[in-house]
């Protein structure tokens, strides 16, 4: 399966990634609104401006019930890992997303690339894909894990949209 999500900010790609990858105020309020705890996080940066490689790992548990055919599959563990490579020239942040327990079944993750606007707005396009190899239950783990994407898009667009509006760059 796969999918695209835009969203449209009124920012520029600096201002996004540096609050996305380096605000921890900004992580620590969307990561509670999106009823997520960070297990444990790496992060290297290398390069400043638009030489900026950042290289990221997250764990993260997610404070929510799993449908019932699909927590017999996680075996109650509800942590996913996150690894993900952002390049700056390139305007990409590529991500893979690693499920508990059937990782070696599933191919969860996707890109997200950018564009300025002629209106000075910044276009954030997600592509995204799971392929979960398992009979009977690979097609409603597909739709439920792109699912899950799709609802923590959109609260993270409207969570960053009204922090970028808050906290304005100084």
């Amino acid at each position: 399966m796969r999918h695209t999500i835009e969203h449209v900010f009124d920012t520029s790609p600096e201002r996004l990634w540096e609050v996305f990858f380096f605000d921890e105020d900004y992580a620590r309020g969307l990561y509670e609104r999106m009823r997520l705890t960070v297990v444990r996080r790496d992060l290297q940066r290398e390069g400043e401006g638009p030489s900026l490689i950042v290289r990221r790992k997250l764990q993260l548990a997610a404070d929510r019930e799993l449908p019932g055919a699909l927590k017999r599959l996680f075996q109650g563990t509800s942590t996913v890992t996150e690894v993900g490579e952002f390049n700056a020239a390139l305007r990409r942040y590529s991500v893979t997303i690693q499920v508990p327990v059937i990782g070696n079944l599933v191919d969860y993750g996707g890109e997200y690339t950018w564009e300025t606007l002629p209106s000075g707005q910044l276009r954030r396009v997600w592509r995204g894909h799971c392929d979960a190899r398992i009979p009977l239950v690979g097609g409603k783990l597909e739709a439920y894990l792109l699912g899950e994407i799709e609802k923590s898009m959109a609260e993270n667009f409207a969570y960053t949209r009204e922090w970028l509006k808050v906290h304005p760059a100084s």
